[in-house]
């Protein structure tokens, strides 16, 4: 058998006085042009695996970026080509798992646009490293474009227009409470795991949860009419990308409803299945695939905050994925966009502070919740594994530390805060000011678990 070697291909010094971060490139391989880049500290422009007898051509052009001060100096370099394997992310966090009409993306800064990645997470279209903060990210697309899209290679751009739900990788960690402070250690799936990571009878390599709190078009008879009728069903096609209007005038149970809906079969979002029906207790009859679609949990929630670890600014009430900046909106890719995502980047997680509270399926008072007393609009228990039995350990202790005088009893619990509300990604809202179970204010995510090992 022919054996395959790993490589790194670095530019290295030979007397510059220019430093890497004020030089651009343009990269071809096999006469495939992979793009144009900010040539890195360590000088590397490529790595892969090249197999035995095989042979790949490159070609580089070097330029000054335009936007550099300097104003005179020497670029010096020479071509290295070791025999090494590079890890882009060190982190320790389980790779993402994948199913059928996903497709990876990262966040391309020069064009400004979402492109196609390599699930091996490739140097030039690197998907993911949580080590440096960058979240790994997968969107679902149109009918018409899937199966373009699908084929495409890595570097593709995949237009706004033709995705209807983006996706973050949240992988499974365990944390090491010390007083209001923690530490997260990222474990494998057969180790003990936060809650968030343990979906009934199944342990989690990590989650799949929406980038974006859901919306709705702006034709949609809910938006046109304002009318909560048009609104409060579960019939709606929510989308969970930037710049949409936010789903609102629903209850917690419709929401639940509308969210479990997006696994059936001829959904809008190319996941396959044969199930027909969402049974009131969520249960989809017939069935068949291996992934899970659910209205966020509570743990599921403060998963990601605890992995987030910062101090996120709210963002604008209108519209999914706007930052704030002195009453101003700004979109999600802007420099007071990203303020509104859980990494400070592209791609993180956006919403969780501002926008609309967020309904998060947990029951306080012993299925109460599930009763005709509650707000919640639900008439009958749904099954145990879609929501949290009260709140765990850490969100106590977090709670507390943001405390904004919540009050544990039988109504929908609320995250996130809207804009005018001094909210933090940890504090925690009731909803006992709605009137008819409706509110404007509140809205909610879905989350996307895979079963391993059925």
């Amino acid at each position: 058998a022919k054996t395959s070697t790993d490589y790194v291909l670095r530019l290295v010094d030979d007397d510059s006085t220019i430093k890497n971060k004020n030089v651009r490139y343009e990269l071809e391989k096999n006469d495939n042009k992979l793009g144009i880049y900010t040539l890195s500290d360590d000088g590397i422009i490529d790595l892969g695996t090249i197999k035995e007898g095989e042979e790949i051509k490159y070609r580089l052009r070097l330029w000054l970026d335009y936007s550099s001060e300097v104003k005179i100096g020497k670029f010096s370099k020479k071509i290295q080509v070791t025999k090494e394997k590079i890890v882009l992310d060190n982190s320790g966090a389980n790779k993402p798992i994948l199913v059928d009409g996903m497709i990876t993306v990262y966040y391309d800064s020069e064009k400004k646009v979402f492109c196609k990645s390599d699930m091996q997470n490739e140097f030039q279209h690197e998907w993911y490293n949580y080590e440096k903060g960058l979240w790994a990210n997968a969107v679902t697309v149109d009918a018409s474009k899937r199966d373009y899209y699908l084929k495409s290679a890595a570097g593709t751009e995949i237009l706004m227009n033709d995705i209807n739900a983006m996706f973050v990788w949240i992988p499974r960690f365990n944390y090491l409470l010390n007083g209001d402070k923690y530490q997260i250690n990222y474990v494998g799936r057969k180790d003990t795991a936060y809650s968030a990571f343990q979906f009934g009878n199944n342990a989690l390599s990590g989650f799949w949860i929406t980038k974006f709190e859901a919306g709705i078009k702006d034709n949609s008879n809910c938006i046109k009419t304002s009318m909560t009728i048009e609104c409060n069903t579960s019939d709606n096609f929510l989308l969970f990308k930037p710049n949409m209007l936010f789903m609102n005038k629903i209850t917690m149970a419709n929401m639940f409803y509308n969210i479990r809906k997006m696994e059936l079969k001829g959904n809008i979002y190319g996941f396959k299945n044969n199930g027909v029906k969402v049974e009131s207790n969520g249960v989809i009859t017939k069935d068949n695939n291996k992934i899970d679609i659910h209205m966020i949990r509570n743990s599921e929630w403060q998963a990601v905050a605890l992995l987030a670890n910062l101090d996120m600014k709210a963002n604008s009430d209108n519209r999914t994925g706007m930052g704030l900046f002195e009453e101003q909106s700004y979109p999600y890719d802007t420099v007071y966009g990203v303020m509104a995502s859980t990494t400070l980047n592209t791609s993180g997680v956006y919403d969780m502070v501002g926008g609309r509270r967020e309904y998060t399926m947990v029951n306080n008072l012993k299925s109460n919740i599930f009763t005709k007393k509650s707000n919640s609009g639900f008439t009958s228990n749904i099954k145990s594994y879609y929501y949290d039995n009260g709140m765990d350990e850490i969100t106590k202790v977090l709670e507390k530390k943001y405390a904004n005088n919540y009050v544990i009893n039988n109504e929908p619990v609320t995250r996130g805060g809207y804009k005018n509300m001094q909210a933090s990604i940890f504090t925690i809202y009731g909803a006992s000011d709605y009137i008819d179970k409706i509110s404007n204010e509140t809205n909610s995510r879905a989350v996307l678990i895979i079963q391993e090992g059925v």
